[in-house]
Order: C-alpha cells, then structure tokens, then sequence
C-alpha cells in the first residue's frame, strides 16, 4: 500500500533590506543635476581593497567623491550604491 506523499512547503523568505532605488528612479529633476555618472569598467571582489570602477573616465574605490554631492559608498556585485546628498541608490553595473 503506498502512502500519500506530502507537498513540499514553501518557507516565506523575509523581503531583503537592503533594496535600493536606483538612479533612473529618481525623479528626472534630480537626475539632471547630476553628472553622467557612466561606468566603463566594474570591478567586484571579494577584498574591498581590490574593488574599483571607471567611472566617467575617471578610477574610484569605495568612499571616493567622483563629483560635488556624489560618494560612492559600495562597490557590489550588481553595481554602485552611491550617496547623493545623503540618499543612498543604486547605479546597476553594465
């Protein structure tokens, strides 16, 4: 006689904290404020010594003020978490 074989059950993940708007969600006035703020090149490693990008031309590491009012506080995997002004969002990696 087989027994009935139970559903798995699916565990509700808590929502992640640390989602952040990104650039394009801000409102087009304050993205206009901005400069470019182009990567051309990310690099992502596991030491954050070893972390930087090519930002407008110019090579930052984490902390780094590449314009008035812009601080790159965290260089992850999926890209830039920048503070502009004390508001943290995040610009995706190419």
């Amino acid at each position: 006689m087989q027994t009935p074989t139970q559903a798995p059950t699916i565990t509700e993940l808590p929502a992640p904290t640390n989602i952040l708007p990104r650039l394009t969600d801000l409102p087009a006035s304050e993205r206009n404020a901005l400069p470019p703020l182009k990567i051309t090149m990310h690099v992502y490693a596991d030491e954050p010594s070893q972390r930087f990008v090519i930002l407008d031309g110019r090579r930052h590491g984490e902390g780094a003020n590449p314009a008035d009012g812009v601080v790159i506080q965290e260089i992850r995997r999926d890209g830039l978490v920048l503070s502009l002004r004390g508001r943290d969002v995040l610009l995706p990696r190419p």
